[in-house]
């Protein structure tokens, strides 16, 4: 008898993270797929962040809750245009934030930002009220914006340069 380890738990790839990747390389392909066969106007972030809320569908992650898609597409805007984060992000190393679920006082209206990953830093996309979200911006020590993850590292889309201006 030939034994098939494949349906032992424990084994492989788990199935969720396999479909998410797959999700997160297709998502990649058709949008350089289709600005490699014609070129098209650039997105606004607005269309960016429902581009990001679409692939986070796609890979079983919450969507980006209405307040957190207008806070990504006025960061999103602010970094290309400006090259800045907007002001309603703190540096976490002036945050006194330590549980993710509880928001400080001060930190009302407020996300963290400049969270140290590698290379690169993390920014908070949440409502900037209530708990962190599960979200992050990935984004150089240049402020050029790289791709959103999720805080466990499972997901991670990347970002197609949007067109500054539309979020207001």
């Amino acid at each position: 008898m030939i034994s098939n380890h494949h349906d032992r738990p424990g084994r492989g790839l788990n199935r969720r993270v396999v479909c998410a990747i797959a999700a997160a390389a297709i998502a990649v392909y058709s949008v350089a797929d289709s600005h490699a066969q014609q070129p098209t106007p650039a997105l606004t972030c607005e269309a960016e962040v429902v581009r990001i809320s679409q692939a986070l569908q796609i890979a079983h992650q919450p969507a980006l809750c209405e307040r957190c898609g207008e806070r990504l597409a006025r960061t999103l805007d602010s970094l290309y245009r400006l090259g800045v984060l907007p002001s309603f992000y703190a540096s976490v190393d002036s945050a006194n934030w330590d549980d993710p679920q509880r928001r400080p006082a001060m930190m009302s209206g407020r996300s963290l930002a400049g969270i140290p990953d590698g290379g690169d830093l993390l920014a908070d996309i949440d409502s900037g009220f209530g708990p962190r979200g599960i979200h992050r911006l990935r984004y150089t020590a240049s402020n050029r914006p790289v791709a959103i993850t999720t805080v466990d590292r499972s997901v991670s889309i990347p970002l197609v340069p949007c067109m500054p201006g539309g979020a207001r």
